[in-house]
This record gives C-alpha cells, structure tokens and sequence, in this order.
C-alpha cells in the first residue's frame, strides 16, 4: 500500500508539473534565486583574499541552504500526509518549461528575429549573448536546453527516488544558486569554487549512470567515442558528459569559448561536426521526448520489479 501510495504522489507530481507549471514571476524558485544573488552582493569582494573568498563562498550557499531544508523537515514533521508534501517539493523543483523556451527560440530564429531570441535566452543562460550570431545562439540554446533538463529535471527525479525530497530539494537549491551567482560572478571565482565542488561531487555518480543508461538505445559507440576523447577533457566533466551525449546523437558541434561578463574563456568544443542551426533546436527537443519515453519505461520496469519482488517475498 505504502509503494502504491508512492508511485501516486510520484506520478500526479510529475503530471502537474508539466500540465500546470508555475509561471516565474510567482515561483518559489525566483524568490530562492534573488535570495542567493543578494547574499552573492552582500559579501562577495572581487579584490579579497582567496582564503577570504572560499570561506565566504561556502557559507553564502550553506546557510541559507539549510535553513530552507531544516524548515521544510520541521514542516514535515507536523505534517498529517508528509508523503504528499514531499510530491509538492517535486512539483515544485521539476523545471518542465525548458523545452517551451527552446521551441520559442527555434521559431524565432527561422522568423529572422535573432535580437528577440538573444532577449529571451538571457533568460535562461549565464554567458554574454549580445554579440550571438544565429549559429551562436542555437548552440548556446542547446547547450542550456541540454544541461537544465538533465540537472533540473532527471537528477531531480532520481535524487527523488532514491534519497527522497529532501535530497533532491538539496540539490535543487544548489543548483539555484549556482546560476544565480553566474550572472553576477565571473566563473572561475574563488568564491565559488566550494559550491561548484560540492555540485560536482553530488551528480558525479548519477550523470554518468544517466547517460551511460540513455546512450544504450542511441549512438552508443559514438557517445563513448566522444565520452573518451572530449567529455575527460571538458572544463566541467560532469556536463561534457552530457554534452556529449547530445553532441553524438544530434551530430554537431556543442560547447566551444564563451563570454561571461564580458570575458571570454576558451571552452573546449565539443565534436568535430557542423555548428548547429536552427531546425537542431527541433532535432534536440524530439531527442528529448525519446529520451523521456525511455527512461519512464525503464522506471516502470524498476518498480514492477520491486513490487513482484515483494509480493514474492511475502508469499
């Protein structure tokens, strides 16, 4: 009865997060996100000692963390349906409009309105687009498009699973802040080399289970081609194994320099392939609902192999 319950709250959270997602202007996520950019304001001194900056760093992504999840497990504590209350921490940490954002920039791109399309993905991206070309801009979009549905939306899930909300509100909340010190702080700044560490060393185990799981029914032998010879080579390993996997099936070339805050910073690319266009921002959002029918199916089979399991085990 209780896996039954389970597999309710887990399955109307995820059908309200697509069917009736919350717009930003009132998302919890918005508030969390200028909480973490203020504190970034308040106590981030670009000319500090590093020392300084690690400390500060740390502690201005810790503390206003855990005072958000010690808040939510008192609540559950006095909960009368905890179990419900952990479905609404998923609806509410699942980012399902990332794929309307993409379809958007797409259809703006083929209409030529490249300066409505740079607007609309600085949105959703930490890097500089004023200079983007339409190339440019496609690449940059699949690049966000990639990386947030796998981090915001199935790492979401499977820390879900497997660790319960709590676990995936954690990551949810570094993740938050991760982006919303980007748009302030140049990336390679001290003070956020304590909070980029701890995201790395939490997805690690997880990305690669994930595309080392999704890449089975694709291109296999072209993903761990690129998984070999690019992704250990990455600035960030965990998303040039992403990247990767994208790269490979969709047959372009992702990553590559970047500007942020107007500096610019020599990304490895990714592939030896074509610069993507517009009609790839397509081919990657039908990558994406393949990717989505796969992993549900393999979830399915998981619990109905635990639910036999178990009634064999009692009978």
């Amino acid at each position: 009865m209780q896996a039954q319950q389970g597999l309710l709250i887990f399955v109307l959270s995820l059908v309200a997060a697509h069917s009736v997602p919350l717009l930003n202007s009132y998302h919890p996520n918005t508030i969390l996100s200028l909480v973490f950019k203020a504190i970034a304001k308040r106590v981030y001194k670009s000319s500090a000692p590093a020392g300084y900056q690690h400390l500060s760093g740390t502690l201005a992504f810790l503390l206003p963390s855990l005072t958000v999840i010690i808040l939510c497990f008192a609540i559950a504590q006095f909960a009368y349906y905890p179990n419900w209350l952990g479905g609404i921490v998923l609806y509410l940490c699942l980012d399902t409009r990332v794929t309307t954002r993409a379809k958007r920039i797409a259809t703006l791109l083929k209409q030529g309105q490249k300066s409505t399309a740079r607007q609309l993905l600085s949105n959703i991206v930490a890097r500089d687009v004023d200079k983007l070309s339409s190339v440019g801009i496609s690449k940059a979009c699949i690049d966000s498009t990639s990386l947030t549905t796998v981090r915001h939306y199935y790492m979401i899930i499977i820390f879900y699973i497997l660790l319960g909300p709590l676990a995936a509100l954690s990551y949810k909340l570094l993740l938050l802040c991760d982006h919303a010190w980007r748009t302030e702080i140049k990336p390679n700044s001290r003070f956020m080399s304590a909070l980029k560490s701890t995201i790395y060393i939490i997805e690690w185990l997880p990305i690669r289970t994930f595309v080392l799981l999704i890449a089975m029914p694709l291109q296999v032998k072209k993903v761990m081609h690129y998984l070999k010879h690019y992704a250990r080579y990455f600035y960030q390993k965990n998303s040039g194994w992403v990247l990767s996997l994208f790269a490979a099936n969709l047959k372009v070339q992702l990553g590559g320099p970047c500007f942020y805050l107007g500096e610019r910073y020599e990304k490895m690319r990714l592939g030896i392939e074509r610069h993507p266009e517009p009609n790839d921002i397509d081919s990657l959002l039908n990558l994406l609902s393949r990717i989505r029918v796969f992993f549900f199916l393999v979830l399915a089979l998981c619990w109905l192999t635990y639910a036999l399991s178990a009634t064999f085990l009692k009978g």
